[in-house]
């Protein structure tokens, strides 16, 4: 009987040859449990009655591995261990979870059965439940099913007579069916190949979309603060940016920004806390991947710097560039009329304004029925602030003087954004504001910021002159003064008042005006500076004004860090024109969400208050 069996080749898979050699070297004894593991119905019945039967089954394989070629005999020793496998898997997934959850996690899928890749299909929620958190679980377990329906080689020893190896396909929904490889090898597999090759070539073009983060590859400090929800350490994180760039190198040496901007926005979707640009109070800044997109492509271009590969993108859309939306940052942009009011009776409420106005004056506007019927008429307000073309500021203060106050901007911005803007910059400074001031003064690295403190008692005034003079804005860019005792008249004839914004402060810091257009709109008298400076900032969504180039940055950095508004999309920057370095042409500059620099500093602000620089 054994001489029959020892004329046929057996049909034990390639794992059971793995496990004769492992078990040969070492001289361990195998018993019949893995036998039946391992063989087939036909093995066990000839070679399983006893533990003799089959060390004798076991050294008869081994000599016919020994025979094979030294490249599939190689291919044979040294398979990976399915613990190996199920790391790599895990840490693809899951790469914040610690070695001590890796170890207990391959463990206990070990103990349930798991013995070749194949099996992971098999895994349920049950087999981790209490060893992962519910979304991780599932993670894993998708992970799991995608890495078991590619497409596998499960090579067999067959017999003698055979001169080819077969196929077998564990997916079915791939194009190319396991018959047709029965039928017909050779063309076949040909024909699999082409359309692979289609196939490939359309997922190449979207290899962004694709593209995985080889977390397995990053610094263990880096991975222990991801585990933690904490930020890295700056000097981690740009190992990890290095690690980075040199796998999506590997995809495109010269990657556009779209295409890094789709990594780096997953890497924040999965990670929040650890990478996005955000305030201390976890408030999300844009998307959040400005600065770790910022230094992806700093990075890429650093590389490319000296070859070829350096050059000037064009932009693939003709024609120009689309404007900045005015509604930027609004939710209530152009709000809808209410059910019981009609166009009629909001222009009597328009007008009943305008006799209050004409009878008590502009002191009135904290009266109550003001108060009141400027709320009620709010659409009215933004339909005809918001008309094509758009009005003068002289002709909307005919129509609307209560508008022009502190009282009346600021009730509708809070009705425009949801924001009550005077306390979300009060409250925001007076958190922060001291931590900021004192990272530019002993941590920037710009030399210009340190001389230009306000010899005044004014801690917010002193910290908006260090941030302008950190971005390389001049104060007069936003701030102007004048004399304690002027009044409008006399600051519109003694300043030349640009047409942007300006917030114009009285000597003594007793009193502040608002100009636009070159006239002052708006007056504080005996109001602190943040008061005017919330006034300030606030016109530009009231009455649809982009910031003006001479202070857009600090600007920015105020709309983001302190008051709060941030939109993915659109920009209240100036769309401007520059010369070009290469061609020495006039073209117009990139439009960005959020400015590089405001990024830049908005994250060694909070890298600062970590107590990491």
């Amino acid at each position: 009987m054994m001489n029959m069996k020892e004329e046929q080749e057996p049909t034990g898979s390639l794992r059971f040859t793995h496990t004769l050699l492992s078990s040969e070297r070492s001289n361990t004894y195998v018993g019949e449990r893995k036998a039946r593991q391992c063989f087939t119905e036909a093995d066990l019945h000839h070679c399983c009655s006893s533990a003799r039967k089959t060390m004798m089954v076991m050294m008869m394989m081994l000599r016919r591995i020994l025979r094979l070629p030294n490249a599939r005999r190689s291919a044979l020793i040294f398979m990976p261990s399915i613990s190996d496998e199920i790391k790599g898997i895990i840490l693809k997934t899951l790469p914040s979870l610690t070695e001590d959850i890796q170890i207990r996690v391959i463990t206990a899928l070990e103990s349930s059965g798991v013995e070749s890749k194949d099996d992971l299909k098999y895994v349920q929620q049950d087999d981790i439940r209490d060893l992962l958190p519910v979304i991780q679980q599932r993670k894993l377990l998708e992970a799991f099913k995608m890495e078991t329906t590619k497409v596998t080689l499960d090579l067999e020893i067959l017999t003698d007579d055979s001169a080819h190896t077969s196929l077998s396909l564990d997916s079915s929904p791939l194009p190319c069916s396991s018959s047709s490889f029965q039928s017909s090898p050779s063309p076949a597999l040909s024909s699999c190949s082409s359309n692979r090759g289609v196939q490939s070539g359309s997922i190449a073009d979207k290899w962004q979309e694709n593209f995985e983060i080889p977390w397995e590859k990053m610094p263990e400090e880096l991975r222990s603060a991801i585990a933690n929800g904490k930020r890295p350490a700056p000097d981690k994180r740009r190992q990890m940016i290095r690690i980075l760039v040199d796998e999506i190198r590997k995809h495109e040496a010269n990657p556009t920004r779209s295409e890094c901007l789709i990594i780096c926005r997953n890497i924040i979707k999965q990670y929040p806390s650890s990478f996005a640009d955000m305030t201390p109070g976890g408030v999300i800044i844009g998307g959040g991947f400005t600065s770790l997109l910022s230094q992806v492509k700093t990075r890429i271009e650093n590389i490319n710097r000296s070859g070829t590969l350096r050059r000037i993108r064009t932009s693939r859309i003709s024609g120009q560039l689309q404007k900045p939306s005015d509604s930027y940052g609004c939710t209530q942009f152009n709000p809808e009329m209410p059910s019981d009011e009609t166009t009629e009776m909001l222009e009597q409420k328009r007008q009943r304004l305008e006799t209050i106005y004409r009878e008590e004056g502009i002191e009135s506007g904290e009266k109550t029925e003001v108060l009141n019927l400027m709320k009620s008429t709010f659409c009215l307000q933004r339909k005809q602030i918001n008309q094509t073309p758009a009005p003068s500021i002289e002709e909307l203060r005919n129509q609307w003087p209560y508008l022009f106050t502190k009282r009346g901007i600021f009730c509708h911005f809070e009705s425009l954004t949801d924001i009550n803007v005077l306390h979300a910059l009060e409250l925001s400074i007076k958190e922060s504001g001291k931590g900021i001031a004192k990272y530019l003064m002993t941590k920037s690295k710009k030399k210009d910021v340190q001389p230009v403190i306000y010899q005044g008692e004014d801690e917010e005034l002193n910290l908006i002159q260090l941030l302008m003079t950190y971005f390389n804005e001049r104060i007069e860019g936003l701030i102007l003064t004048a004399d304690q005792y002027a009044t409008a008249a006399d600051v519109e004839c003694s300043l030349v008042l640009p047409a942007s914004p300006r917030l114009i402060l009285l000597a003594t810091l007793g009193g502040w005006m608002i100009s636009i257009e070159n006239n002052i709109i708006c007056e504080g008298i005996m109001e602190n500076f943040i008061t005017g400076l919330a006034a300030v900032f606030a016109v530009y969504y009231v009455f649809n004004l982009q910031y003006q180039e001479e202070a857009a940055k600090t600007l920015e950095f105020l709309q983001r860090r302190f008051v709060g508004v941030n939109p993915e999309r659109g920009t209240k920057a100036s769309q401007l024109k520059g010369v070009s370095k290469k061609t020495g042409k006039l073209v117009q500059k990139k439009v960005v969400t959020v400015n590089p620099q405001v990024a830049t500093l908005i994250k060694n602000v909070l890298d600062f208050e970590w107590g990491f620089i």
